[in-house]
């Protein structure tokens, strides 16, 4: 029983500085800048930005960290061999060995996606430029129409099947109207009062 624990031991041991020395060879060989950020990049960069947080002259910190980061790896790792035995990768180690997309080609591209976004901004700006000026000037144009009809004669604006039934006052009748003014309202009724001062006149004979 003590020599089968022994063996257990020292197999689980073996097996656990084999994985350190592969994970330390994968990390050494595995490529520290790509595009999209795959393999142990990721676990990488978190694990800077968490040891900068840690107090200068901490122990316990940075190994706790690096702690994180072996897990990490460890998770990177398993999640290859895992897609290998599904199918999903050619080899175990192809999400961490792989050939990879340069900064410089990241770069590009985003200048490439840059410069053909500012051209779309500049066409939208330009369409919609044009369709302002055009809702200026159909405003403009129904403003004017508006004043036209405001100020021109019924007979110019309606149409000529309407015009048939418009009748103006004839220059005539303006000038022969009724005087509808104090004077000639007291020339009506001065016959009135004297109608009125005869009467007495009448009674006595």
């Amino acid at each position: 029983m003590n020599k089968f624990l022994n063996l257990l031991y020292y197999f689980l041991l073996g097996a656990f500085m084999l994985f350190v020395v592969y994970l330390t060879v994968m990390l050494a060989i595995s490529p520290k800048q790509d595009r999209q950020k795959r393999g142990f990049i990721a676990c990488t960069e978190q694990l800077v930005l968490d040891v900068a947080e840690c107090e200068r002259g901490s122990i316990f910190c940075p190994l706790k960290y690096l702690g994180h980061d072996m897990a990490c790896n460890t998770a990177v790792i398993l999640d290859g061999f895992g897609a290998w035995l599904r199918g999903r990768q050619p080899t175990p180690w192809a999400n961490y060995l792989f050939v990879a997309e340069s900064l410089e080609a990241t770069d590009a591209d985003f200048d490439s996606r840059h410069i053909e976004n500012m051209e779309k901004l500049e066409q939208q700006r330009q369409f919609i430029w044009h369709k302002q000026q055009e809702l200026d000037a159909a405003k403009s144009r129904s403003l004017n129409l508006r004043n036209d009809v405001l100020m021109s004669a019924p007979e110019d604006v309606l149409p000529d099947e309407y015009k048939e039934n418009i009748t103006l006052p004839d220059e005539d009748s303006s000038q022969t109207s009724e005087d509808i003014s104090d004077e000639a309202f007291m020339d009506d009724i001065k016959p009135v009062k004297q109608n009125t001062e005869e009467k007495p006149k009448n009674e006595e004979k």
